[in-house]
């Protein structure tokens, strides 16, 4: 009944705080600007960065859907990020625009606590979205959730082709099973970096965000920490940097 009454409560501050606004530029898939100049940051999602494979169509879609628009904005617990970005639920002509990118395959979902009141809703329109090859998905440019390569296949089918976390930056866009020494870790609360190499600004990092804490070991920054370990999935290029993102704890195994 407690948790009833404080969903209730949520959604009724959430109907109530509202604002609506007109959307003058469209920054990326998940960004936009608005007539009064503030910047608003799409919540529960993320697209790729416009160096990114796929950041120009995710920021295509997302100006087809805003650019010039008047939208409504609603928010959740945290009012804005670190960079002074509103963070908001997006609503225009009828749609929810969070959920439309995510429905289409130009976004997925992430979710950051507090901030989950449409997380049930969005990971479910990203598992059909998943499920239907759409969009992006149709592509390597997002890390299939709970997912090994091929969707199904075990680890060990990709042990012997594993490759040095040095060599990492070579296989960009390419699913791979990457072995080295966890050096460095640390955790800000909404990401926990697993850095190979201590100038982690250049070397291949393993990135594990705050909405899939709960699926791992509690404090994954110590838990794999001075270990070596076998790392699988999607090496993308991130600010020139090589990363898999992890989403499932069978995407890590400790080895020694």
């Amino acid at each position: 009944m407690a948790k009833y009454l404080s969903f209730l409560l949520l959604f009724i501050l959430l109907s109530g705080c509202s604002q609506k606004e007109k959307v003058v530029e469209v920054i990326d898939g998940d960004t936009f600007k608005t007539a009064n100049g503030e910047r608003v940051r799409l919540l529960g999602i993320n697209t790729p960065e416009l160096s990114e494979p796929g950041g120009d169509i995710a920021k295509d879609y997302a100006t087809l859907l805003l650019l010039n628009k008047n939208v409504e904005l609603k928010g959740d617990v945290t009012d804005k990020d670190d960079y002074g970005r509103l963070l908001r639920y997006v609503y225009c002509e009828g749609r929810f625009i969070n959920g439309e990118l995510v429905r289409l395959g130009y976004a997925e979902t992430r979710c950051y606590p507090p901030d989950t009141f449409y997380c049930a809703k969005l990971k479910e329109l990203e598992k059909n979205a998943i499920r239907n090859h759409r969009g992006l998905w149709a592509f390597r440019v997002f890390q299939l959730p709970d997912t090994l390569p091929g969707s199904g296949h075990k680890r060990t089918n990709f042990g012997k082709k594993a490759i040095s976390w040095r060599d990492a930056g070579k296989y960009c866009g390419q699913i791979k099973t990457v072995v080295g020494r966890i050096v460095a870790s640390n955790n800000t609360g909404r990401v926990c970096f697993l850095n190979f190499h201590r100038n982690w600004k250049k070397y291949f990092t393993a990135v594990i965000f705050s909405s899939d804490y709960d699926k791992f070991p509690p404090n994954p920054e110590d838990h794999y920490l001075n270990h070596r370990v076998r790392v699988t999935g999607l090496i993308k290029e991130y600010k020139g940097k090589p990363e898999v993102i992890l989403k499932s704890p069978s995407q890590i195994e400790i080895i020694d």
